[in-house]
């Protein structure tokens, strides 16, 4: 499985040559090195006011600045641990990922609370630049969200077809159909479902058939996406690795730009579920988080998902909220 490379520093761990120590830091550093430092910001992008630039020139130097903490942290606890659960003290696991970035304009949970419901960056935006109810005959602009796993709640998706123009595509292998806030509503038109499952690969002889992300984007005939909800039990790393995979080679010699604007995502560290490519080290985790930011996604918000990790007794679930910070031509959240 292709990563973008790390950002990390290991701790030397006590009976390890010097010269395999030695090595080990030279490879490491060099990957260092490659963290990304964008002047996006700097930039001229018409439509963008200075006020908001400024914000987002300060959201990232407190991001860079928690890049460099993140490398301390794993340089004092090291990589040798047991993952997920031997990372709880003096950090637990889900420090090494903190929302880092802010969003620079409301954070507001939409749909109900609890599971289910998902905080939103920047939603007085989406209702400003598309206001709803959700209508073929709305003549504002038509946001495009894809909810990836839908199981029994459409809270989230009922809300934002109420107060956006709207079109939502789900996709989930484990239910039928939407939940009844949105099978049952005036928003029936507007939300396309289909029994299938996300992952690595397309599959389409497979029952339920199974689909990449960037497959079903070029099928559906979308370039881009406004918001991405993925909650799906831990498929979540092998569907981004391969999108991200996917979004450079694309890009050749270009910078890679994921073509969504904002991803709400749960991060689901089972234990049980071998056929999936779930972190099983600290390094893993760390590698795969940081091609995810190196293609311009930031975390601005993180919840635990209390009713999962009171079950297990362990902090294995975790809710977050990520902007896109490179796609200012499309991404509503970086116009004025």
């Amino acid at each position: 499985m292709m990563l973008a490379r790390a950002v990390t520093v290991p701790k030397l761990i006590a009976g390890v040559s010097a010269f395999a120590v030695i090595l080990l830091l030279a490879a490491l550093a060099s990957r260092t090195e490659t963290r990304p430092s964008f002047d996006f910001f700097k930039k001229p992008n018409a439509g963008v006011s200075q006020h908001l630039l400024a914000r987002l020139n300060l959201a990232e130097k407190i991001w860079g600045q928690a890049v460099k903490d993140r490398e301390k942290m794993v340089e004092h606890v090291g990589l040798d641990r047991d993952f997920p659960d031997g990372y709880n003290n003096p950090y637990n696991v889900w420090d090494f990922a903190r929302p880092s970035f802010f969003c620079p304009h409301d954070l507001e949970r939409v749909g109900k609370l609890g599971d289910g419901g998902k905080v939103v960056c920047g939603m007085s935006r989406y209702e400003k630049e598309a206001p709803g109810p959700s209508s073929a005959e709305n003549p504002a602009r038509e946001m495009v969200i894809y909810s990836l796993g839908v199981n029994r709640d459409s809270s989230f998706e009922e809300a934002m077809m109420e107060r956006t123009n709207v079109q939502i595509w789900g996709y989930d292998f484990s239910v039928d159909s939407w939940a009844s806030e949105v099978a049952k509503g005036p928003f029936t038109s507007r939300a396309h479902f289909t029994k299938a499952g996300i992952g690595k690969e397309t599959d389409p002889k497979r029952d339920p058939p199974f689909y990449t992300v960037q497959d079903l984007m070029k099928a559906n005939g979308h370039e881009y996406v406004d918001i991405i909800k993925m909650d799906i039990e831990g498929a979540e790393f092998d569907a981004l690795t391969s999108f991200v995979e996917h979004t450079i080679k694309e890009a050749g010699d270009k910078q890679p730009v994921l073509p969504f604007g904002q991803l709400l995502l749960e991060v689901h560290f089972w234990t049980d579920k071998e056929q999936l490519h779930i972190p099983r080290k600290l390094e893993t985790w760390m590698k795969w988080w940081s091609s995810l930011e190196e293609l311009g996604l930031r975390p601005v918000n993180n919840e635990d998902n209390w009713i999962g990790d009171v079950a297990f007794g362990k902090a294995r679930f975790m809710e977050y909220t990520l902007i896109n910070v490179l796609n200012a031509e499309d991404n509503i959240l970086l116009w004025g």
